[in-house]
Formats: C-alpha cells, sequence, structure tokens
C-alpha cells in the first residue's frame, strides 16, 4: 500500500496449497528404445511430490536424446487426487550419413561418417568417420553410452587409426593406431570431469630428405597414457555464444611407453555483447609436452598451433626450424581478440563480419636449443564468415605485425 505518497507498506502472505504425489508414470509410442532409455532422463519418480518444473525439465531432457520427433504429455487424477502421468514420445529415424568435402588456401579435405544414436534401442551412439586431407588421413570408429548402468555417466570406446605422409615435405612417415577408453560426468554444477585411458602403436619412417632429428626419432612405439580433462562450462549456449565463458584444463600422463612425456593444456574464452548485437570475444590457449625421462620429444607429440588460433602465418610452419623441417616445440600459446557482428549485410542472410588480432609463440627445443625460435608473433585483420546452402564459407584477410625471419606467412585464407 502507497502511504503519504512516498511510502509503500508491503504484506507477505503465504498460504500453502494442497499436496499432490506422484502415483505413476506411463510411457507410450517407444517401439524400439527400451523403457529405461527414457525413464533415466526422468527427474521424478513414483511416489514423489508432483511438481511441475521438474515434469518439464524431464520432458526437455528426453527431447534432448535426438531420438524422437515428438515428445507429449497427459496428466490425470486417481481416486485419492495423486497425479498420473502419461509421456507420449513419437520414434524417428536415428541414423544419418554424413558425406563433404572442403578446399581453401591451406589444402583439401574430405569427410564421410555414418552415425546411429540409438543402436539396439539402448539410446547407444555409434559412430564411424573417415577424413582425408592433404596430408592426412584419420580413421575414427566410437561408441558412447550417455548412462552407463544408469549411473549418470557416460562410457566411450574408441579405435582411431592416424596416417601423416610428410615425406615431400619433411622426409617422414608416420602411421598410429590405437583405442581409448572414456567416462564424461558432472562432478558439479556446470563442471565436468572426463578421464580416459589409452593405448597406442605408432611406427615412423624417414627417407634421405629427412633431417637428422627425424631420422633419430625413426622407429616403433608404444604408449599407454592416463588423461583427464577438467571442463568449467558458463556460455549461455554452445552454438554461437554471445554471453559466458569455457574453460578446460587437460592433462597426459604417461604410464609405460618407450619416450615418456607429459602434456598439459590449458584454454578459456570469454564472451560478452557489446551493443545491440555486436559480440566481443577473448580467449587464451597455452600447452607444453616435456619429456620425464630426458629424452627428446617425439615429433608427432611436439606442439604445433591449431590453426584458427594464430591466422596470417601458413599452418605448421612458425616456430623452431631444423634445416628446412617446422619441428614444433615443447611450448605454445596463443591470446586472441575478436569483435563480431552477426547478419552483417541487410541483403544477404547468415553472414558475420569479425575484426580480429592475434598474438602467438611457439618455442622449446628439447634436444638443441640453437634451433628454437622464441618470438612473438602476431596479426590483425577482417575476417567473413558466410553460411551459403553449399556449406559455411570463411575468408580471412590478415597481416602479420610480428614475426621471426624463418617463418611463412599468408595474408589471405579460404575455407569452404
Amino acid at each position: 500500500k502507497i502511504i503519504d505518497k512516498n511510502k509503500i507498506n508491503v504484506t507477505i502472505s503465504i498460504e500453502e496449497t494442497e499436496k499432490f504425489f506422484v502415483n505413476k508414470i506411463n510411457i507410450f509410442g517407444n517401439y524400439i528404445t527400451e523403457e529405461s532409455v527414457i525413464r533415466n532422463r526422468i527427474l521424478t519418480d513414483e511416489g514423489d511430490p508432483f511438481n511441475v518444473i521438474l515434469l518439464e525439465k524431464s520432458l526437455n531432457n528426453i527431447k534432448n536424446l535426438g531420438i524422437f520427433s515428438n515428445v507429449n504429455r497427459t496428466i490425470s487424477e486417481d481416486d485419492e487426487k495423486n497425479k498420473i502421468i502419461n509421456i507420449i514420445v513419437e520414434e524417428q529415424p536415428s541414423g544419418k550419413i554424413m558425406a563433404g568435402a572442403g578446399t581453401g588456401s591451406s589444402g583439401f579435405s574430405t569427410i564421410f561418417g555414418i552415425e546411429e544414436k540409438n543402436y539396439l534401442g539402448k539410446g547407444i551412439n555409434l559412430k564411424s568417420n573417415l577424413e582425408i586431407n592433404s596430408d592426412r588421413i584419420n580413421f575414427l570408429l566410437e561408441s558412447t553410452n550417455p548412462n552407463y548402468k544408469n549411473s549418470n555417466r557416460s562410457l566411450s570406446y574408441s579405435f582411431e587409426n592416424t596416417s601423416i605422409d610428410a615425406m615431400t615435405n619433411s622426409g617422414y612417415k608416420s602411421n598410429k593406431s590405437g583405442f581409448n577408453v572414456a567416462s564424461q560426468f558432472e562432478q558439479y554444477q556446470d563442471i565436468y570431469f572426463r578421464p580416459k585411458i589409452s593405448l597406442y602403436y605408432e611406427d615412423i619412417v624417414t627417407n634421405d630428405n629427412a633431417s637428422a632429428s627425424y631420422k633419430k626419432q625413426e622407429g616403433t612405439y608404444l604408449e599407454n597414457d592416463f588423461s583427464y580433462t577438467l571442463t568449467l562450462n558458463k556460455l549461455n549456449q554452445n552454438f554461437h555464444p554471445s554471453e559466458g565463458f569455457k574453460t578446460h584444463f587437460s592433462q597426459s600422463l604417461p604410464i609405460f611407453t618407450d619416450d615418456y612425456s607429459i602434456s598439459n593444456l590449458f584454454e578459456i574464452s570469454k564472451y560478452s555483447t557489446i551493443g545491440e548485437n555486436a559480440i566481443f570475444s577473448t580467449s587464451f590457449f597455452a600447452k607444453s609436452v616435456n619429456s620425464l625421462n630426458g629424452k627428446d620429444v617425439r615429433i608427432t607429440k611436439r606442439v604445433f598451433l591449431p590453426q584458427r588460433k594464430l591466422r596470417g602465418f601458413k599452418r605448421g610452419k612458425l616456430g623452431p626450424k631444423d634445416n628446412t623441417d617446422f619441428i614444433g616445440g615443447n611450448y605454445g600459446m596463443a591470446l586472441n581478440f575478436a569483435t563480431t557482428i552477426p547478419n552483417t549485410l541487410n541483403s544477404l542472410e547468415n553472414v558475420d563480419f569479425s575484426l580480429f588480432y592475434d598474438v602467438a609463440n611457439v618455442w622449446g627445443v628439447d634436444y638443441n636449443s640453437e634451433f628454437d625460435s622464441n618470438k612473438i608473433r602476431s596479426s590483425a585483420g577482417i575476417a567473413i564468415d558466410w553460411l551459403t546452402l553449399v556449406g559455411p564459407l570463411t575468408f580471412s584477410l590478415s597481416q602479420p605485425i610480428t614475426k621471426a625471419s624463418t617463418d611463412e606467412t599468408e595474408s589471405f585464407r579460404f575455407d569452404i
């Protein structure tokens, strides 16, 4: 009530409503999917107090499985006015075949994949991918149970084979095969933990064009590692986020291997909206790999910056160099700033325009410090992302600002 025009009296009245309980939950329409797959996504159970909010969250969890085209519910009452919840699902084809091809200033790539999200009606995700790049072939076969034995923990098995043919440019070829066993779960709110055990076998072959360091590492390797990843996700959405941040730390520890090395990776990304629709993003990336027994870190395990972390430089063509070969480093870091304006051009939809500034470095050579190239690299430029009917097109025009004399630069990059 308003008193004397400038004062307010507030009265809070609390009235307890009639309590209802859930008597039964029925599920209809799941002819292929096992009922346990659906019930594991329901946040309430028979005998619990009826809660509309938990029921709606449960329906969203079922929809997020991606194996139902429609999810509905009806609510009725029994003789004692307890609630009977009927959940009606409509199953849809859960398998898909994917094929794609891409090209750009850094080379070509093709990919083919098959995925089944509801294998044997158990909600198991089974997928296989074959990716072919200019100098690399990768095959992956993976099976993931998102809720292993009703534990709210996923369990994944995967087999992977990677073949790298760099005989022409660097004089070496590598073939690496192995399998992984991993799990993932939400330890605390928005904090995810992913442990993984892997076993790999690698064969490295060199020719006369290889440097002395590459020839020294020729041979076969067996490695058994334990790795884990901690992720804190505070983004408002995972696809094209506009607010929040996401950070993760991962570490790989050797159990048994021919060259004992430990790797650490830390990455954080922050997003914020400026004005009506401009999005400012900042990201920091740091990675290190070091030997624990004094041996040289294998060439295939050394640090090379991801291409997206430093534009204006050719992929893998910066950092320490042994004669004509870029050998990567023991350490790498990158700091990226970008301002993106979505749907920039009114005449064209799905066109994002961004200004960026990248700072990065790759350094550290454990076997010969003379090859080190510890210098800050930086570049600035503009980029355009255009989602078209034939796929996403990415253009970037960048100008290197600081670089080492041995680095190889590129001002224009194009990918589709």
